[in-house]
């Protein structure tokens, strides 16, 4: 027996909000699966290295908070990464309660893997293979995103405050 409707005729039906949310979770997927198969993080993980490559040595509470997630959440995520030789934790000296993490060389040289990885910008398919597709593809996704972060500028750029100008509309996906 037939199915009613076959898998790429559902996709050329489909509302495009839909397409953006499928293709956004299988990106997330793929990328999640290379990340531990080559390089043994977690996308959390790989989030935690990018913050101490930017922001330098920081506390706990620090990293949770650019993470988005609450202090005890970061724990394991810490747990795993020093495990692996990426991070370390180091007592404050000003207050022992204080926990600062800090890259390791090794966790210094995966993060540098990752961003020069990400920055490669290699085309993903052979629509964005076309210069032209692809900056009209960058286009909307860059309107998508700033419409669909609700304005809320700070988590876009940590340290903006929002204003008038910055905040669109609040759409449905």
């Amino acid at each position: 027996m037939e199915p009613l409707i076959r898998f790429p005729d559902a996709l050329r039906q489909a509302p495009l909000g839909r397409l953006i949310s499928i293709a956004g979770r299988l990106a997330e997927q793929r990328w999640g699966r290379y990340l531990a198969e080559h390089h043994g993080l977690s996308p959390a993980g790989m989030r935690v290295l990018f913050i101490l490559s930017r922001a330098g040595d920081s506390t706990h509470r620090e990293v949770a908070e650019r993470c988005f997630v609450r202090p005890a959440t970061l724990t394991g995520i810490v747990d795993t990464l020093e495990r692996d030789g990426f991070v370390e934790r180091r007592r404050d000296a000003a207050d022992r309660r204080t926990v600062r993490l800090a890259l390791t060389d090794k966790g210094q040289e995966h993060t540098r893997k990752l961003i020069d990885l990400i920055h490669s910008d290699r085309p993903l398919t052979s629509v964005d293979a076309d210069p032209a597709k692809r900056e009209i593809i960058r286009d909307f996704l860059t309107e998508l995103i700033t419409t669909m972060s609700e304005g809320d500028i700070g988590r876009l750029n940590p340290g903006e405050e929002e204003t008038d100008e910055t905040r669109r509309g609040l759409r449905p996906c």
